[in-house]
């Protein structure tokens, strides 16, 4: 089973230790709640989006069949195209923002989302770029089968914190994840997995409490970038520029 090797690979190094991966990034988000507020900012982005739509396509009240929507199905496509980009480049940089706080948090520095964010913005083409290459190679993974979907996504869960960290480009902070992740899969794994699996119970909130559903996708979403950010330092050496 690929899970089993997954595991076995991980047996040749030093283990994450994923409880304390789990408490210690959380724990970020509890000493600097403020901290929450670029994925919120995309979250509310989304949000608004969505309800963008009704003015921007004039969909029929009911859909059913394919001939329905066939009159506004240009508008339709054009506004997922220009809405997921706009997110698209809206995520990369907050996601960005996250492995700068991280080291900052722990070398004890002052945490300034303003200042933090020129940083990022500075590297927001390389951060674009890689957003749009993982994405399309994660989304194709899981259109023809969903285990290279979840493999691609453990090999380059840690690019972001490289580029950031390392001042690397694209392709080097893909290798660089892709070459950290080699021996630590099935942790990064299970890393992924349990986020994840709350998000989906955000949703069942979401249908009752569309407020606290937002609150809590943008400290889960905040999580699943600290972490990364936080096992990249903490388990490699990073170069200091």
């Amino acid at each position: 089973m690929w899970l089993e090797r997954l595991r076995s690979g991980d047996e040749m190094t030093d283990e994450l230790k994923v409880e304390e991966i789990l408490r210690e990034s959380f724990n970020f988000i509890v000493r600097k709640p403020v901290i929450i507020v670029p994925m919120l900012i995309v979250l509310l982005l989304n949000t608004a989006l969505d309800l963008f739509l009704p003015s921007f396509v004039d969909l029929p009240d009911q859909i059913k069949s394919i001939e329905d929507i066939m009159p506004v199905l240009p508008s339709f496509l054009s506004y997922l195209v220009i809405s997921s980009f706009l997110l698209l480049i809206t995520y990369a940089v907050a996601n960005g923002v996250y492995p700068l706080i991280v080291k900052n948090i722990i070398e004890s520095k002052e945490v300034e989302l303003n200042n933090t964010l020129r940083r990022v913005l500075n590297k927001a083409p390389t951060l674009i770029g890689v957003a749009i290459i993982i994405t399309f190679i994660f989304s194709a993974g899981l259109l023809f089968f969903i285990i290279p979907g979840v493999i691609f996504a453990i090999w380059y869960f840690y690019t972001v914190p490289a580029i950031m960290l390392e001042n690397k480009g694209v392709f080097d902070g893909m290798r660089a994840s892709k070459e950290f992740a080699r021996d630590k899969k099935y942790k990064t794994f299970l890393l992924l997995l349990i986020p994840l699996s709350l998000l989906s119970l955000s949703g069942a909130v979401a249908a009752v409490f569309e407020t606290l559903s937002l609150i809590l996708d943008s400290i889960i979403f905040t999580w699943i970038s600290i972490m990364p950010a936080y096992v990249y330092i903490k388990y490699n050496t990073i170069e200091q520029n």
